[in-house]
């Protein structure tokens, strides 16, 4: 990676739990915290255009004060690659088809767990969709403490993979 990291994107399967998650709670702790400039993004790669975050992601992301409800779920794009310096999947499934149909993604893709202070960095974030409360909450902090460790990241001076 070089350069400054400016525009980051999460992706995940529909867009409606994880990436929402991920880039809503990016830019909130981004705020503030002399990263002024980086700003998050989302998409998924099986996605309903438009569709909301689910009731449960909202209800949890609520809980943290962050707020999904404009949240409209959008597909992958070229111009959505283009636009960011960084893109963080939360499966190593989802790279593998990212950089399948987006080749030119290939050197800026990692696992959002790449930056996770606390247990494995090289597992996914299981998907939260359909199961109960606690999966959610589970899923929410654990893309809390990866976005955490991502903020450090981007805070230090040595900026290599």
């Amino acid at each position: 990676m070089k350069g400054r990291i400016q525009n980051i994107l999460f992706v995940c399967t529909g867009n409606i739990c994880r990436s929402p998650f991920a880039g809503a709670l990016t830019n909130k702790l981004l705020q503030g915290s002399g990263l002024e400039g980086v700003c998050a993004n989302t998409a998924g790669l099986c996605v309903l255009p438009d569709n909301a975050a689910t009731a449960m992601a909202a209800r949890v992301a609520s809980e943290y004060a962050i707020d999904l409800s404009d949240h409209k779920a959008k597909m992958v794009s070229k111009e959505l690659l283009a636009w960011c310096d960084l893109v963080l999947v939360m499966e190593k499934s989802h790279k593998q088809e990212l950089l399948e149909s987006f080749p030119e993604a290939s050197g800026k893709t990692l696992l959002l767990r790449h930056f996770a202070r606390c247990g494995s960095r090289t597992r996914g974030i299981a998907d939260p969709y359909g199961l109960r409360y606690e999966s959610y909450r589970f899923c929410f902090l654990d893309i809390h403490d990866a976005i955490s460790g991502l903020a450090e990241y981007l805070n230090s001076e040595e900026k290599a993979f």
